[in-house]
């Protein structure tokens, strides 16, 4: 038999699966996920994938290693709940419809039908473990996932199977329906986290839950989160949310679709897809779309690929020679360099802009020629993003390692502007200069010939990174001589400092990068993770203290900036979040004693890497 969603006859080990997602597409009407025929999507100019395919399989196909692992879907109920109404049933279609549309975008690319791989009971149903919580309903929140996980852990265990090294998903039973009033209330976690090897995706249930119900347009909820909206609807969000979240799971961040692909292929399932999912079923939208980079990155997951080959080992890769500049349209093209201790198979580009997570993060991705050169392609954001943001690169490994996963901190990272629809590439060749130069400087003494191509404020940093003026060589402010009129406060001694995390430092971000807030360098500060506290002594010498707070690119904050002097407040900053430095200019004459605090906000001291940016001492 032939599966009518590929172009290749289906193996007889894919076959059971092939012909249960067809059956649960055909009757969804969402046969649109993959057509009559697999829909060939656009891949970027020049991107060979089928080397990317390649290597892959000539680093397997020695010494392999296979096995099949099983996404564990678990059913958690809370101890005085029993599971929803047909509940199996319902998601054995929610798990057949996501595998089904993994299987149908990786075949769009031409990467095969590769998906995850489902436990399926002999009645062709899923294989769903009920766990019942600890506690009734009324003890749980969406913050109570790792609850919820310990408990599910446990009842694997008893199977001798460590979630260590499995993907689960579990589906949480914490909504409450009034099929009366037709209202919808959830409580449940609804996120997730993972790597090539193994995540976790927290997923709510409710009686609603079914794929089958997305083409209805008609018959209305009212839900406690997202208002008056259609059964149809309530499965875009809630439906999507599995496929989404699991992809979380694997291992994959958020990002954005491109304005071309917004127009002609939908929402990008990791960025708002999750709420996109079957609007073309109901003719309200284009749907949901799996991202090139994304299906790149899945190419080599355990579930994917079925080679569990040193899934253990790290991506371990050197980056050199990276270079980014722009094309007639605006865009980001990034190049450089790449070799890995595994082979590296695909580098995946992002540009996110300051704020708003990294929801509206533009990729690009591309295969590295056999030399290790690369060029990423990425479209400039659309034209309401902020005027600043942050480049971002990932390398994937054929093991399936990356140098980043679900999280925003891949490295190497560094800053852009933006300006009337176009990328502004000077502050990245600013900071890529710098970081070149301090790698140079840290393995040999500064040339000349590097140290004349650094603009003033480069030099100035490089200076006071590889050059720190210890706390004890420096005066206090109280001290300094009346005729300097003058001076970045970092280069004076406090009476005392501390912060909430990492130490004191001056002039840096632990361990030794340069200050970065805004996507924009900053020659000098105090680096004041919340909380913090750092006193000064001034002696009635000074007038006024001016610079900005902000928070450091590599944290998300936020915090709150209080200056006191004397004991009396003379400023605060209000809440300050990623992105949004915020300018003070405080008049301090007369006072005797001066304390900078930075503030813990209700949200956590989770990334409160708060700075004082520059902050200058004036007569």
């Amino acid at each position: 038999m032939t599966n009518p969603c590929s172009t290749k006859p289906a193996t007889r080990k894919t076959n059971f699966l092939a012909v249960h997602g067809l059956l649960i597409a055909y009757f969804l009407g969402a046969v649109a996920l993959c057509g009559s025929e697999i829909q060939s999507a656009p891949i970027p100019a020049g991107v060979d994938v089928a080397r990317a395919m390649a290597l892959i399989k000539t680093w397997e196909d020695q010494q392999p290693e296979r096995a099949t692992r099983q996404l564990r879907v678990i059913y958690w109920t809370p101890a005085d709940r029993e599971p929803a109404p047909g509940y199996r049933e319902r998601l054995t279609r929610v798990m057949l419809y996501t595998q089904e549309f993994y299987a149908s975008q990786m075949a769009s690319y031409g990467l095969g039908r590769k998906t995850v791989n489902l436990e399926l009971e002999a009645d062709g149903l899923l294989k769903l473990r009920v766990v019942k919580g600890v506690n009734p309903f009324l003890f749980y929140r969406r913050e109570s996932g790792q609850d919820i996980r310990k408990d599910c852990v446990a009842e694997l265990a008893k199977e001798g199977i460590s979630s260590d090294d499995e993907t689960l998903v579990i589906f949480c039973n914490l909504a409450i329906w009034d099929a009366e009033k037709r209202t919808m209330r959830q409580s449940s976690p609804y996120y997730a986290s993972g790597d090539h090897r193994k995540g976790t995706a927290w997923q709510v249930d409710s009686p609603l839950l079914d794929p089958q119900l997305l083409s209805e347009k008609t018959a209305m909820l009212q839900d406690g989160e997202y208002g008056k909206i259609s059964v149809g609807r309530y499965n875009s969000i809630f439906v999507g949310g599995v496929v989404h979240e699991l992809g979380h799971a694997l291992g994959l961040p958020h990002c954005a679709e491109s304005p071309e692909e917004k127009a002609t292929r939908g929402t990008a399932l990791m960025g708002s897809g999750n709420r996109s999912m079957g609007e073309d079923v109901r003719g309200e939208g284009r749907g949901t779309f799996l991202s090139f980079g994304d299906a790149l990155r899945l190419l080599s997951h355990v579930q994917f690929s079925g080679s569990v080959k040193a899934m253990h080992e790290l991506a371990e890769v050197t980056w050199k020679d990276i270079a980014v500049r722009t094309n007639e349209q605006g865009a980001a093209i990034i190049s450089g360099k790449i070799a890995g201790k595994t082979p590296v198979y695909a580098v995946i580009g992002y540009a996110d802009p300051t704020g708003g997570s990294n929801y509206d993060a533009q990729i690009g991705a591309t295969v590295p020629a056999a030399d290790g050169t690369f060029h990423v392609v990425v479209s400039a954001p659309v034209a309401n993003k902020g005027p600043t943001g942050e480049f971002r690169l990932v390398a994937c490994c054929v093991n399936g390692a990356k140098t980043a996963d679900a999280g925003e901190n891949s490295k190497p990272a560094f800053p852009y502007a933006f300006s009337k629809g176009r990328f502004d590439v000077t502050p990245a060749t600013s900071y890529l200069g710098l970081m070149s130069a301090l790698d140079a400087a840290r393995s040999s003494p500064l040339t000349e010939s590097v140290r004349v191509v650094l603009d003033p404020r480069s030099r100035d940093i490089v200076k006071r990174l590889l050059e720190p003026t210890k706390d004890k060589d420096k005066p206090e402010p109280a001290e300094i001589p009346s005729a300097t009129q003058a001076i970045p406060l970092s280069d004076t001694r406090p009476l005392s400092a501390s912060t909430g995390w990492g130490g004191v430092h001056y002039d840096r971000q632990p361990p030794q990068d340069p200050m970065m807030s805004g996507g924009q360098l900053y020659t000098h500060g105090i680096y004041a993770h919340a909380e913090s506290k750092h006193v000064y002594r001034l002696g009635a010498g000074w007038a006024r203290l001016r610079g900005h707070g902000g928070i450091a690119d590599n944290g998300y904050g936020p915090v709150e900036f209080v200056i006191r002097g004397d004991g009396k407040e003379l400023w605060r900053s209000g809440v300050v979040k990623p992105g949004e430095p915020v300018a003070f200019n405080v008049e301090v004459t007369g006072i005797m004693q001066m304390e900078l605090l930075t503030l813990l906000t209700p949200a956590g001291a989770s990334g409160a890497w708060g700075l004082w940016l520059e902050p200058l001492l004036e007569r």
